[in-house]
């Protein structure tokens, strides 16, 4: 599997011994084990692996869900803004992670509702973005110590860490 600022591509190893290659605008773990399941269903199914391999490569992303995004400058964002757990946030930054030219820089405000394990999963996304990322920039005050506190363990350098207290 392999991630880039247009999507994802990976190989499908059939139980036959063929090796089918697809790509499609979604990224992220989560997508592509959905994806597997349906390209699954649709061999069994006698579908041709062209037909397949086109409807894989048009699926449309979903706002706000590891949605990747280019702006004319160049710049690709990867908006999870809808994303609130510990897993999802963790994939995002695996997606972020391999993305190998120019600076990579996660803005978040952390993540909420998690009951009595906020602070702590926090913490971790911190740490996790800390070997993720280049830059980043923690939102508002709610989770900022818990995120500060795990981005301070990683190889981050402390002056491409930032704390704003709005997006704005």
């Amino acid at each position: 599997i392999t991630y880039s600022p247009s999507g994802t591509s990976f190989t499908v190893k059939t139980p036959a011994g063929e090796s089918l290659g697809f790509t499609t605008r979604l990224v992220g773990e989560c997508n592509v084990s959905n994806l597997l399941a349906a390209i699954i269903i649709a061999l069994r199914l006698g579908v041709p692996a062209e037909k397949i391999r086109y409807a894989v490569g048009q699926i449309e992303q979903v706002e706000h869900r590891l949605n990747m995004k280019r702006t004319p400058g160049g710049v690709t964002i990867i908006d999870d803004a809808f994303n609130s757990n510990p897993h999802g946030s963790r994939m995002a930054l695996d997606v972020l992670a391999m993305m190998e030219s120019g600076k990579r820089i996660v803005i978040t405000p952390g993540m909420i509702e998690l009951g009595q394990r906020q602070a702590e999963a926090n913490e971790e996304f911190g740490r996790h973005a800390a070997r993720c990322a280049d830059v980043a920039i923690v939102v508002g005050r709610y989770n900022r110590d818990a995120i500060m506190a795990g981005l301070a363990e990683g190889p981050i350098m402390e002056e491409n860490i930032h704390a704003v207290d709005t997006f704005n």
